[in-house]
């Protein structure tokens, strides 16, 4: 019998239909043991416990924040660990945006399908090293998507709301007044292909195509195919965002003199003044960071 951890963010709003629909038909097949966290960042530890006992499956039953979580928890102090388990995800959070892009459903049976088959992806992983409070070197792992400027601003906004799990709503809210108030500041960006220095709204370095709840800033991502797709998003205005969302909603590349698409598997960021950067939601530190690609590195439930 197949032996499954599950990784519950343990604020989920969809946490009852987890324990009512969800757990009963998986613990009729397989061996299922669930670790509920209590607090925000618990899930790198639970997950790295878990991996320690030799679960043939890992699932992130929450967001992005949750599957960026047990990725670390997985992946950090087993950096040359090639026996690892497969990582799934129970889109069960608020943004979902990894999930969206693979069209993983909260669908009981064909979860229920995947983990009987267990087949499965050798997906990328992308690694941040950046400085954290006190300038001392730091690193993490992230699966979808890294960004500096803008949006690290976003996730505080959420988190400090009370509504960092409540809807779209609410994420294009957060946006909104983030572009208010957000100066935007003179960054640097270098890849071994290219590079980009100017005032900057938000850089976004895609392994994923979506981030902030459903915006799809990297139509040509792609988890296996050992490249990022970036964003570079320089000073434009409130109304010309609004104006050109309804693109980034509809997987629409935006044309505009400011905006850029490009791609790279190793990307240099700097800035002379305070800037922030974050990965799947989870807020990080600050600039200068490097952000390397890991080609196939985990196996990814699919």
């Amino acid at each position: 019998m197949k032996r499954v951890a599950i990784i519950l963010n343990g604020i989920s709003l969809k946490k009852k239909f987890f324990y009512s629909k969800v757990l009963p038909s998986l613990s009729s097949l397989f061996q299922v043991d669930v670790f509920e966290t209590r607090t925000k960042r618990d899930a790198i530890g639970l997950a790295s416990k878990a991996a320690d006992k030799y679960y043939d499956v890992l699932i992130a039953a929450g967001g992005d924040g949750t599957l960026n979580q047990v990725l670390n928890g997985v992946l950090q102090g087993r950096e040359g660990n090639t026996k690892l388990p497969v990582i799934g995800v129970l889109p069960i959070g608020s943004g979902n945006d990894f999930a969206r892009a693979l069209k993983i459903t909260t669908d009981v049976n064909v979860l229920v399908n995947r983990l009987t088959s267990l087949k499965h992806c050798n997906f990328d992983v992308g690694k941040i090293e950046y400085h954290n409070e006190k300038e001392k070197t730091q690193f993490s792992y992230f699966i979808n998507v890294a960004d500096a400027g803008m949006g690290p601003e976003v996730v505080s906004k959420l988190a400090n709301s009370g509504r960092a799990y409540g809807s779209a709503v609410a994420y294009y809210a957060a946006i909104l007044s983030t572009f208010f108030s957000y100066k935007a500041m003179e960054v640097e960006i270098k890849a071994p292909e290219w590079q980009w220095k100017n005032k900057l709204r938000t850089v976004a370095i895609g392994n994923g195509k979506f981030y902030g709840h459903g915006l799809c800033i990297a139509p040509d991502a792609k988890p296996d195919d050992g490249i990022f797709s970036s964003f570079i998003c320089g000073d434009v205005s409130v109304l010309e965002f609004i104006w050109y969302s309804g693109d980034l909603k509809n997987s629409t590349k935006i044309a505009h003199s400011k905006v850029e698409y490009s791609s790279a598997r190793h990307v240099e960021l700097t800035a002379k003044t305070s800037c922030r950067i974050e990965a799947d939601g989870e807020l990080l530190g600050f600039l200068p960071a490097t952000i390397d690609i890991l080609p196939g590195r985990i196996k990814f439930l699919c």
